[in-house]
């Protein structure tokens, strides 16, 4: 019931993490698969694995925070493939520094890399998805994005931003069959949590998960995949929380 035979995803950050897993998922169900990012020798090793197995995967060095490269990125889809569905936008970068203590060298750096950049990739291949009258837009927000959490200023913004950012896309490309939402996550365990997250964070993080655990990087692309599919068609404008609770917990109290 579910595949994504003849359809061409781009994944940012595909080479580790999330992105890795919703490469690995993508592939899965027959998409062609272009992964973009910076790591090159880790990027064409996961195409080489994705094309073993039997789905053709190219890799594309990009810099998200680079107009250019991003032009580059949709361009040698197209030529590799004639064709781009599906984007999940999952590159972007950490810090975790209170807002008296962040510089604008930081400041600067997490928004252009985490929200102009969004703007720069979404608008790349929403471009040509409204110009075939489809397309599937998954964006990285974060729970950060939506509840106050210290440390956060430069990130918690920047991930603000591309959930308004998404809802503004998803309303001027609803007529057009392209859908745009975007994952929230909470606490996963990836490489780059795991440099954020001190043991501090993880207690008082743990402390408002429900679930009293971390989520994996093949919960969070599960979530992503599903709203890849053309069975997600009327979703749209959406900003899905995968954080085991996080979000809608208040008060919790052990039996």
């Amino acid at each position: 019931m579910f595949t994504l035979k003849g359809h061409t995803a781009i994944v940012t950050g595909g080479a580790s993490g999330i992105g890795l897993a919703t490469v690995e998922m993508l592939s899965k169900l027959g998409a062609n698969i272009v992964i973009a990012d910076l790591n090159a020798e880790a990027g064409n090793a996961v195409a080489k694995s994705i094309n073993e197995a039997g789905t053709k995967a190219v890799f594309v060095e990009t810099n998200v925070a680079d107009a250019d490269s991003v032009n580059a990125l949709v361009n040698k889809t197209l030529e590799a493939f004639g064709s781009v569905e599906i984007l999940m936008h999952f590159a972007g970068i950490g810090l975790e520094q209170h807002a008296l203590d962040t510089t604008r060298e930081n400041w600067d750096r997490i928004i252009g890399i985490n929200l102009t950049g969004s703007f720069l990739v979404m608008q790349a291949a929403g471009r040509e998805m409204v110009k075939n009258g489809y397309g599937r837009i998954v964006a990285m927000s974060s729970i950060a994005g939506i509840r106050g959490g210290t440390g956060r200023t430069a990130y918690g913004a920047s991930k603000g931003g591309v959930a308004a950012m998404m809802r503004v896309m998803s309303m001027e490309w609803a007529k057009r069959g392209v859908t745009v939402n975007a994952l929230a996550p909470g606490g996963i365990e990836t490489a780059l949590v795991k440099k954020m997250h001190d043991e501090e964070t993880r207690r008082a993080y743990l402390a408002g998960i429900p679930m009293d655990r971390y989520g994996t990087p093949e919960e969070v692309a599960a979530a992503a995949v599903y709203l890849a599919l053309p069975q997600s068609g009327y979703i749209t404008g959406v900003s899905l929380a995968v954080d085991g609770g996080f979000e809608a917990a208040g008060v919790i109290k052990e039996d």
